[in-house]
């Protein structure tokens, strides 16, 4: 682990006043629990800080409610609006000002000894935004950010930028970039900061962030890239009191039946083609009323999918709202980026995970046609893989 883009990234911080922290559009366990822990962390360092994550496509997800502070996510950049009218005096000097606003016109008037006080044409800023830092995090680009980033692209362009991830196809599109490709998450990475910062920062909050990111990335210590210093840097969490028993149970004991009646319905319709390697289901409106199952319970169900049958490279779902029909796709293959494999369709997301709306097309022509979509756009230099 290098120091020295740590202590790049704390000295940047230390020099900002308001910070903005967000990160993928419809985020995973680990990018919500980075944010947070971050959150947590500036406010310990008395900055200003607001959480900004879109969510709107599925809503908030309600597993991760327990974490401290989850409540303060929101889900729109907040400007003021503040106009900045500026005037070069040159030698000149003035004692003050007033002003008023008459017949829908702005008066100033400006006292000067100088009865020869000329004002040039001003220059006119638009204030809009009061953050001076950008943290992303989680997230292998800018676009995945969603309407965050879509609908503010001059912010970020103009605002310096902290990219933190750990990802091996993050783009590095920061001012500052620390992508720890070894770490598990980019909780992990967090830990590593204020390690090197303070470790006497990291309470019984943080701490808990922390471990919520390893533990949700790692599907509880069970996937292969596990490192001796991921399970390390949770063993001492979990001493500095973050409350391990807490997130097992809510992110693995803690199904709703509307949930589980949901698997049944996608399990059942679930069908496979082991030419292209890809996994689907279709889910119809009745299921999704007589279930009461919420969009947002779909993102897990397609996660699952994949996570519990590794040989499958794309799995999707179909499903039917109460006026059209939407899909959503998610892959395990690095080197596919699922925006452009699915360009045709619109669709908005990352790279590895996307949706996109289908209007009222018949859900078996849709099939074939991302068969035949997948199929024709696949990377040359990539085989298709095979069950």
């Amino acid at each position: 682990m290098s120091l020295e883009p740590i202590e790049q990234i704390v000295k940047t911080i230390e020099q900002k006043k308001h910070i903005l922290i967000t990160t993928r559009a419809n985020p995973s366990g680990d990018a919500i629990s980075s944010a947070l822990a971050f959150c947590l962390l500036l406010k310990k360092l008395g900055k200003k800080v607001d959480v900004v994550i879109d969510m709107d496509n599925f809503g908030v997800n309600s597993d991760y409610n327990f974490l401290p502070d989850h409540q303060n996510i929101s889900q729109n950049i907040k400007n003021n609006n503040d106009t900045t009218i500026e005037f070069d005096l040159g030698k000149d000097d003035i004692k003050g000002l007033t002003y008023k606003v008459k017949n829908n016109k702005l008066s100033i008037r400006v006292f000067s000894d100088n009865k020869n006080l000329e004002l040039n044409t001003p220059k006119i800023k638009q204030e809009d935004y009061t953050h001076d830092l950008i943290i992303v995090l989680d997230s292998t680009d800018l676009e995945s950010l969603g309407k965050t980033y879509e609908e503010h692209t001059e912010f970020f362009y103009h605002a310096p930028i902290i990219n933190i991830d750990h990802q091996v196809d993050n783009e590095h599109f920061g001012e500052l970039n620390f992508v720890e490709l070894t770490a598990i998450s980019t909780t992990e990475i967090i830990f590593n900061i204020i390690e090197a910062l303070n470790k006497s920062m990291l309470d019984e909050h943080i701490c808990t962030c922390i471990l919520t990111g390893i533990i949700q990335e790692s599907k509880s210590f069970q996937t292969h890239n596990i490192t001796p210093r991921s399970l390390s840097i949770s063993s001492e969490l979990i001493t500095l009191g973050a409350k391990r028993e807490l997130i097992i149970e809510k992110l693995f004991y803690n199904k709703p039946i509307n949930t589980l009646q949901m698997w049944g319905h996608v399990l059942a319709n679930l069908k496979t083609d082991p030419e292209n390697n890809i996994m689907w289901s279709v889910v119809g409106w009745d299921d999704l009323q007589e279930t009461d199952t919420s969009e947002q319970s779909l993102l897990g169900v397609v996660e699952e999918m994949l996570s519990q049958t590794p040989q499958a490279k794309i799995a999707f779902v179909i499903y039917q709202t109460e006026d059209k029909w939407k899909l959503v796709v998610h892959t395990h293959f690095n080197s596919i980026d699922l925006r452009t494999l699915l360009l045709p369709l619109n669709p908005y997301g990352t790279k590895h995970f996307v949706q996109a709306e289908l209007g009222d097309k018949n859900p078996k022509g849709i099939v074939e046609y991302l068969q035949r979509l997948i199929k024709d756009n696949w990377p040359k230099e990539d085989k298709m893989p095979k069950f």
